[in-house]
């Protein structure tokens, strides 16, 4: 039998009851949307992407949907893929009990957000022009 979405939907309302009193952890998604963003960092990993070191115009971009000190110290990287904008964050402090070193970003024209999550190593096929980490 395969288990879908009415399941996720069913978690989501039951893990959420009694927790509107909680300070709003990440971005605020649901249960679902995060299980779709991993499935796209999980996609996004396995894709050739040349990263870059950021400049002006992509701190300002990020920092026009994301408040960078919520997830990280600074922009690592930006990479422009397809019609989207990608970015990696990188976290001086990091490695339990502090969150993985980077956090990943996939950003639409739009400003809506397609995927994030949070990672511990460098992918093998993502390469660095003109940064090291």
């Amino acid at each position: 039998m395969i288990v879908g979405l009415p399941l996720l939907r069913f978690l989501q309302d039951r893990m959420s009851v009694g927790t509107s009193d909680l300070p709003e952890d990440g971005l605020g998604q649901s249960m679902v949307t995060d299980l779709k963003w991993m499935k796209r960092f999980r996609s996004a990993v396995k894709r050739s992407v040349a990263w870059t070191k950021p400049v002006e115009e992509d701190n300002r971009r990020f920092g026009a949907v994301l408040d960078v000190d919520k997830f990280g110290d600074f922009v690592l990287a930006a990479a422009r893929v397809d019609d989207q904008r990608w970015f990696v964050i990188e976290r001086f402090w990091n490695g339990w009990p502090d969150p993985p070193k980077f956090a990943f970003f996939a950003i639409e024209p739009n400003n809506s957000i397609w995927a994030a999550a949070d990672f511990h190593h460098w992918p093998k096929r993502w390469s660095k022009q003109g940064f090291e980490i």
